[in-house]
């Protein structure tokens, strides 16, 4: 089943299309740590571009910090999803690359119409693959039950 099922559009995206092949090699459904290792190993050079683009601008210290930072946090995120499979801890910190990515584009540091187009192709597909994920780790979590007190027998002599 498509860790993306029900998620609209995914089909013209990275993320389906990586899903797609992934299932034709394996012959099944890729597991979630799969797919998110291709997304975030496509992100990489797609942020790399971003700032090729924008070389020689002004925002391009900018952009290549932020990039940097982006870079490092997917590494934490790709081994927090293969440690620990889908938690919200590896969607947060993919959370937070891609709002720092929309911010970047917000503030205007990213001004070449390419870059732009880059910049929301990778928060396109990182917010794809924080979805599966919360989806993911909300289907795998178990609700904690409540023990039911039991009554306390003195022992009789």
């Amino acid at each position: 089943m498509s860790i993306f099922k029900g998620i609209a559009n995914v089909e013209h995206t990275f993320a389906g299309w990586a899903e797609k092949e992934l299932t034709k090699l394996f012959k099944d459904a890729p597991k979630i740590e799969q797919v998110a290792d291709a997304i975030l190993t496509y992100v990489g050079p797609a942020l790399q571009t971003i700032v090729t683009l924008e070389a020689g601008a002004p925002a391009g210290a900018i952009v290549g910090k932020v990039v940097r930072e982006a870079q490092s946090a997917l590494t934490a995120a790709s081994g927090a999803i293969y440690d620990f499979g889908p938690t919200p801890s590896a969607g947060s910190i993919i959370s937070g690359v891609k709002d720092n990515l929309a911010a970047l584009l917000a503030a205007g540091h990213v001004s070449n119409p390419a870059s732009v187009s880059s910049a929301n192709q990778v928060v396109n597909e990182l917010d794809l693959l924080v979805t599966a994920l919360t989806k993911a780790s909300a289907s795998t979590a178990t609700p904690v039950q409540a023990k039911k007190p039991q009554a306390v027998v003195p022992a009789t002599a």
